[in-house]
This record gives structure tokens, sequence and C-alpha cells, in this order.
């Protein structure tokens, strides 16, 4: 049973390599939000993502939309100087008690696009 134990042995030494090989990075995605997905909070001053990786220059688009599809009038996106996961939309005046959808597009630097929307609530002040 010599072949038998020979592949034995390669796949227990496969399966060591695998073990450890270092984990890939994560997956480009929102790792936070402010306001945070689902909260209920008084009306924001802007809208600001932490993403997981810094994304291609250019890529980031933030749009908020009130549930009656009714838009919110938000500045660019600007990505922060220092870190450059984080992006932000300033919002325009107060907005009214409503259930917001934030929509976000970027794209990894290995070329995926991401596209996703959470929900936030605003109430009366």
């Amino acid at each position: 049973m010599p072949k038998a134990r020979s592949i034995t042995l390669c796949a227990a030494l496969a399966l060591a390599l695998v073990a450890a090989a270092p984990s890939a990075a994560p997956h480009f995605g929102l790792s936070k939000s402010m306001p945070e997905a689902g909260s209920t909070v008084t009306s924001p001053e802007e809208v600001r993502l932490w993403f997981t990786q810094v994304p291609q220059e250019g890529t980031v688009q933030i749009r908020v939309v009130e549930a009656a599809d009714a838009g919110v009038h938000v500045m660019d996106a600007v990505q922060d100087e220092e870190d450059g996961r984080i992006f932000s939309v300033v919002l325009h005046g107060t907005l009214p008690p409503a259930t917001y959808t934030v929509s976000w597009r970027g794209m990894s630097e290995d070329g995926h696009v991401v596209r996703e929307t959470f929900d936030f609530t605003v109430t009366a002040q």
C-alpha cells in the first residue's frame, strides 16, 4: 500500500499548505455608517461611510433618497484627507421626519463594483 500512503501524505501536505496560507484581504464593502443602518436619529447634517478598503479614485457615489422617492439634495461624495476609506456627503437643510435610503456604489482596487443600500429614519426634532 505505498501508493495509498503517498496519496494520503500528499493530501495532508496540501491541506497544511492551504491552512498556512495568509487569508485573503477582506472584500470591499461598508464597515460602518453614520447614521447607522436601521437607526432612528434627528436630522443629520451629513451621511458618512467607512469602507473596508480604499476604493478606486473617483468611483464612490452616495445618494440619499426619501422613502417616497423624493430625492434629497446632497453634495458630491468627499473623501477624508486622513483616511481614504472614509467618504461623506453633506445634506442641505433639515430632513423632515421620514425613512431615508442611502444608496452607495464603489469600485475596489481589483475592479469589482459593489452597490448596497441601507435605511435610517429621521424623527421630529
